[in-house]
């Protein structure tokens, strides 16, 4: 099963489980390769409002890890962590990005665009098939077909200001 197969197949799996501890599915993130691989799964809470709690993220880890197991989807050993996406918040679609407008975020594409890999600069508009950023006064639009990980960019405050 090639990788985006098993990442669906993961989101499948996963999801319903979310849903019915009331908690969303953000996504799936597969790494490593030779050995051990890492399945990444990442929950949010609706609207992101309330967080989600470590005990959630065992409890999920619990019943999917069993699900894994049976459903037998991921050749080979790996290791299965479970969390919220954090300050750093990856993103598994443009969509997701909605509402982050005027963040940093850092994109690393699939292959050079332009002689480039890596773009960082402030999100300026979000489109169904991509974005929008301004990196250096600079725009530049990214295809989501482009882009294999993008992620928030998480400024802390400057001293003495409250977040």
């Amino acid at each position: 099963m090639n990788e985006d197969r098993l990442r669906k197949a993961l989101e499948e799996l996963a999801a319903p489980m979310a849903q019915a501890m009331g908690l969303t599915l953000w996504g799936v993130e597969l790494t490593g390769g030779h050995g051990r691989g890492v399945v990444r799964v990442y929950l949010d809470s609706p609207g992101g409002e309330t967080g989600v709690t470590v005990d959630q993220c065992a409890e999920l880890s619990r019943d999917l890890s069993v699900a894994l197991d049976v459903e037998d989807l991921i050749p080979g050993s790996y290791y299965l962590e479970v969390s919220s996406p954090g300050l750093d918040r990856p993103f598994f679609s443009p969509r997701q990005m909605l509402g982050h407008e005027g963040a940093e975020v850092q994109v690393s594409l699939r292959g050079p665009v332009d002689g480039r890999r890596k773009y960082q600069g402030r999100l300026t508009a979000v489109e169904p098939d991509g974005f929008m950023i301004e990196e250096n006064g600079q725009p530049v639009r990214v295809a989501w077909s482009d882009v294999k990980k993008a992620a928030l960019r998480y400024e802390f405050p400057a001293k003495g200001q409250k977040a």
